[in-house]
């Protein structure tokens, strides 16, 4: 059976008007996320968010249901983590935050993580496994890091990059080395205190900010600052961005070995390459 990645909902808690849906909460998957992992032959399927204190709810399947289901799970990136979810005080009076979301998948890493499946955490996601583990973050960069360096930019959003570098001994330089690497960089929080049991896989060099985590006690519980999903060929003389296929290729294996399904997975990756060639792309 192909594999099946649980992706987390992004939340729209008001949306636009021009969108014509007043006064309803949106769910959404950003597309190159989708492309991203089911450009391995798997399936990706974005996990709704069912609000408990929805008065015609009657019944939420229970999150063991899911996971039961579901063979390994990516957070996506997104807007701040609440500092209340932390246990910190918020650094300015208003914050771009949605403890709602953190609720939302602060229960499904513990489904995950217990019952031993592969999670990825992207931008916010990495930020989220760090607190899902005791840590704390930094609520802002550029105000609370000196030395920091430009993480985020507004105005070239995914076009921003900057260098990392892998920790000797980590999951990351096994997977790519240790020569220096570009990845996009559109976060203004970090890591600050580390949870426990995870370690810091890669930094940005210069002022040393955490870039990587990861579990020591998993087969497969990494977050990564930057967004993959956005460098999908690091090869592209266009584009410096780290490649992100070795990675997605790392939390695919480990999910097809918790699933037992490592042979259905190579085939599928043999397929995907095969109409790639077919179609001339290399």
């Amino acid at each position: 059976m192909t594999l099946r990645i649980g992706i987390s909902a992004r939340l729209l808690h008001a949306p636009p008007p021009g969108l014509g849906l007043p006064l309803k909460r949106l769910q959404y998957l950003e597309s190159n996320m989708a492309h991203w992992i089911m450009n391995y032959g798997v399936v990706a399927l974005m996990i709704p968010f069912i609000d408990q204190r929805t008065p015609t709810l009657r019944k939420r399947p229970p999150t063991a249901d899911l996971v039961e289901n579901l063979d390994g799970l990516v957070l996506q990136g997104g807007v701040d983590i609440s500092p209340e979810t932390y246990g910190a005080k918020p650094w300015k009076t208003e914050t771009d935050a949605d403890p709602i979301r953190d609720e939302y998948e602060l229960d499904l890493l513990r489904g995950f993580i217990g019952a031993g499946k592969p999670v990825l955490g992207i931008c916010r996601g990495a930020q989220l496994l760090n607190v899902y583990f005791g840590g704390t973050l930094v609520q802002d960069i550029p105000t609370q890091w000196p030395g920091a360096i430009k993480h985020q930019d507004t105005q070239n959003y995914d076009r921003l990059v900057h260098e990392v570098h892998f920790v000797p001994g980590s999951l990351l330089s096994d997977i790519y080395g240790y020569q220096p690497q570009h990845v996009t960089s559109i976060h203004h929080q970090c890591v600050d205190e580390v949870g426990r049991g995870l370690v810091i896989e890669a930094r940005s060099p210069i002022d040393r900010v955490p870039e990587a985590i990861r579990h020591t006690s998993y087969p497969f519980v990494m977050g990564v600052q930057w967004h993959p999903e956005f460098h999908l060929n690091g090869q592209d003389a266009a584009s410096p961005a780290l490649d992100s296929g070795p990675l997605m290729m790392a939390f695919l294996k480990a999910a097809a070995r918790r699933a037992g399904r490592m042979r259905r997975l190579t085939d599928g990756v043999a397929r995907v390459r095969e109409r790639a060639g077919a179609l001339g792309v290399r």
